[in-house]
């Protein structure tokens, strides 16, 4: 069998492909933090050569030819520091989140300006100071240890009485030694987070790009359910509707030109249903995948008809009045108020069956006041059954997010009214 031999890399990659095999090999832990303080020399040595291009680069700018040098000192720092902060992950177990990557920005001259003026860039140059600082005192460190061990080795007077106490000191200067260089190891890992770590106004504006990610995710299922749960149960009063009408009872005669009607509804809603779940699940998988999502037509209140149609022919009997011009109202308002109507109904449905309901939208100056209110139940046994009680928690937190407010209570007369009072003053 002939003997293997490694083979010497020749290329940039294969160069990589070793270091990552190094990182993966080497866990956190002394393993780890012994290779992290040898390659501070050769990495320490690096860095001053940057920084010595850096100052070169300062200097050419006097003659209008540094610019480009400086560019290339920073895109090169930058790269370094994307290194540091793997290395620190791999060999001392220490959090460090990537960062703002220059690249991904859009346009070179936002690039540009990102690499010049982005807290990262300068960060990791002090980063990189800091990692010359610490090659200087591990060489110092090294050095000097070597220089006591090999005096105590060769230089001392060895006999029988102070073989031992020479070679304690031998052993004692080895401790030393690596107890310094595991201390500036150490403390290497917990300067290496707050100068390779992310800027405090990009975990700002993070922490703000993912609250509103939150907040509009939580709105897309707020609109789901009333979506959803509206279609399911006005489906399910048509459907029984259309069941009572093609059962025979008693003198009651067929109507299947309304059952057919009624089908034609619960198709409708149900398209209504999907069309809504698909329209969610694109927007969240446009933010996931980074995108922006599609623009959609959110519901207004030239909509409120055909919702309120399909609940008449399943049989609640729901009048919609509009007082005022709501022609200009703003559409945010405009969804927010057809919300309403949508989850009062459904309301009406679930917990009363089909008594008499009456929506209805009016507008007072710079005020908008959507009303749901109907008359005591009197078929209860043919109501669709409760719902899960989220409704009016989602709409109260709606309207207050709004600027408005909002009533639920019972009526003297034995019903019920959902009352929304909306500022149309600033609503965009």
């Amino acid at each position: 069998m002939p003997p293997t031999t490694s083979r010497i890399p020749g290329s940039a990659a294969e160069i990589a492909a070793r270091l990552r095999a190094l990182l993966v090999a080497a866990r956190p832990g002394w393993p780890g933090r012994a290779l992290y303080a040898l390659a501070s020399l050769p990495f320490g040595a690096l860095y001053l050569a940057l920084f010595a291009g850096l100052v070169g680069s300062v200097v050419a700018l006097i003659y209008g030819v540094g610019v480009l040098l400086v560019l290339l000192v920073l895109a090169t720092t930058r790269g370094f520091a994307g290194l540091e902060r793997r290395m620190a992950r791999e060999l001392l177990g220490v959090d460090i989140p990537a960062g703002e990557r220059v690249r991904d920005q859009h346009g070179a001259v936002r690039k540009l300006r990102r690499l010049v003026w982005a807290a990262d860039t300068w960060r990791a140059l002090g980063w990189l100071g800091a990692r010359v600082l610490l090659g200087i005192a591990t060489l110092a460190t090294l050095l000097f240890g070597g220089f006591v061990f090999a005096y105590l080795g060769w230089g001392a007077d060895w006999n029988a009485l102070t073989a031992l106490p020479l070679l304690a000191l031998m052993v004692a200067v080895v401790g030393v030694t690596l107890a310094v260089l595991d201390g500036l190891v150490r403390l290497s890992g917990s300067v290496a987070p707050r100068l390779l770590g992310t800027a405090p106004e990009q975990r700002i504006a993070a922490l703000q790009q993912s609250t509103r990610r939150l907040a509009d995710r939580n709105r897309l299922a707020r609109d789901l359910h009333d979506t959803i749960g509206h279609a399911l149960t006005a489906s399910l009063l048509q459907a029984s509707a259309a069941r009572r009408t093609l059962t025979p009872a008693g003198d009651r005669p067929l109507q299947p030109d309304f059952a057919h009607q009624a089908l034609g509804h619960i198709e409708t809603n149900t398209r209504t249903a999907l069309a809504e779940l698909d329209r969610v699940l694109s927007v969240l998988r446009a933010e996931d995948g980074g995108r922006d999502p599609a623009p959609f037509a959110a519901p207004s209140l030239a909509d409120l008809e055909e919702l309120l149609s399909g609940l008449r022919d399943g049989g609640l009997p729901v009048a919609l009045v509009v007082d005022g011009d709501v022609d200009d109202v703003p559409a945010g308002v405009q969804e927010l108020a057809y919300r309403v109507v949508q989850e009062g109904t459904t309301n009406v449905l679930r917990h009363a069956g089909t008594p008499l309901t009456v929506a209805q939208v009016a507008r007072s100056g710079a005020t908008l006041v959507v009303r749901v209110c109907n008359e005591r139940a009197s078929q209860l046994d043919s109501r669709p059954g409760p719902g899960g009680g989220r409704g009016l928690a989602g709409l109260r937190e709606r309207a207050t997010a709004a600027g408005g407010t909002l009533s639920a209570e019972p009526t003297p007369s034995g019903g019920f009214e959902l009352c929304v009072t909306l500022p149309l003053a600033g609503a965009a």
